[in-house]
């Protein structure tokens, strides 16, 4: 079973450069809920934002994860179609410090790349 596994840009519970495991969407699309290392060294499992993630992979899900991770698949070739068309689409998105106040990474809007979604998976 494949899942897929990204890096914390900026986050005020997640390490920065932490790999998390994606779970799952819940509703917003934008959010998903992602289990990682908090900056006090506790497994966390959160919603943050796909923005603030970054480098989306495939990666082979551990028998300790396959109770929380929803989002697997048993062909990896599906799941790098999968992590691929994340990178595609939130590589580039503006995204500021948790505070508001640093610009962490300049870029297209959230909107533009919802439009950019819409377009690669033909929406």
């Amino acid at each position: 079973m494949y899942g897929i596994v990204a890096n914390v840009m900026s986050d005020r519970v997640l390490r920065t450069g932490a790999k998390v495991w994606i779970h799952y969407c819940n509703g917003d699309a934008g959010c998903p809920v992602v289990s990682g290392i908090s900056k006090g060294g506790r497994a966390v499992q959160k919603y943050t934002h796909y923005k603030r993630l970054e480098n989306f992979r495939v990666a082979w899900v551990p028998e300790h994860m396959r109770d929380r991770v929803m989002w697997m698949w048993d062909d990896r070739s599906i799941a790098e179609d999968r992590a691929t068309h994340l990178s595609e689409v939130w590589t580039g998105v503006r995204h500021f410090n948790r505070d508001g106040t640093v610009l962490m990474r300049d870029g297209v809007s959230e909107g533009e790349a919802w439009a950019r979604y819409r377009v690669l998976s033909g929406r």
